[in-house]
């Protein structure tokens, strides 16, 4: 039998693994989104990942679970994930420069703005009937990520989700 403990780091994994693997459709994303993503994906020591809804939803059912991390991946239609792996290729690279966050429109309001010298984080979501359909996260700096989430979110739920898949700044959101 498989202690409790042991399965709690895998199950962060493939959580985060599966979070990983996700691509919106290109219609839905605000200003400079698609250019960013499609700038660096395929690049040398950039990961992009692309996970549909469908897997998300099989994610969902698997054992070892519990209801919250369910209920969050049931939630979710889609993640895309960029990242600048090897930074040292991409030292003057900021995605969170790139990506114009005053003209995020199409009914994206920005929640957290952050400029600090070596880190800039960005998070902005669009909402309807009281649930978060899309939410950005834009880290730029030394550290650069761009996570999208598509998908019918409470806000409890995307407290989870910066437990889950490791983004700290998601936190935030929750408490926004």
């Amino acid at each position: 039998m498989i202690e409790p403990t042991k399965t709690k780091p895998m199950k962060k994994y493939i959580i985060s693994l599966l979070l990983a693997c996700s691509t919106l459709a290109i219609s839905a994303q605000p200003a400079g989104m698609e250019r960013l993503y499609y700038t660096y994906k395929g690049e040398e020591g950039v990961v992009a990942f692309r996970v549909p809804g469908f897997l998300m939803k099989f994610a969902g059912m698997c054992a070892g679970l519990d209801h919250s991390e369910r209920q969050l991946l049931r939630s979710l239609r889609s993640v895309r994930i960029l990242t600048i792996e090897d930074q040292d290729l991409y030292s003057g690279v900021n995605f969170a420069e790139e990506v114009d966050a005053a003209r995020m429109r199409d009914g994206y309001q920005l929640l957290l703005e952050v400029h600090e010298p070596d880190e800039d984080v960005i998070i902005s979501a669009r909402e309807r009937n009281g649930k978060i359909t899309d939410l950005i996260v834009i880290v730029g700096g030394s550290e650069n990520t761009l996570v999208h989430v598509k998908g019918r979110m409470n806000c409890d739920l995307l407290e989870s989700l910066s437990e889950v898949a490791g983004l700290k700044e998601l936190r935030y959101t929750a408490e926004l």
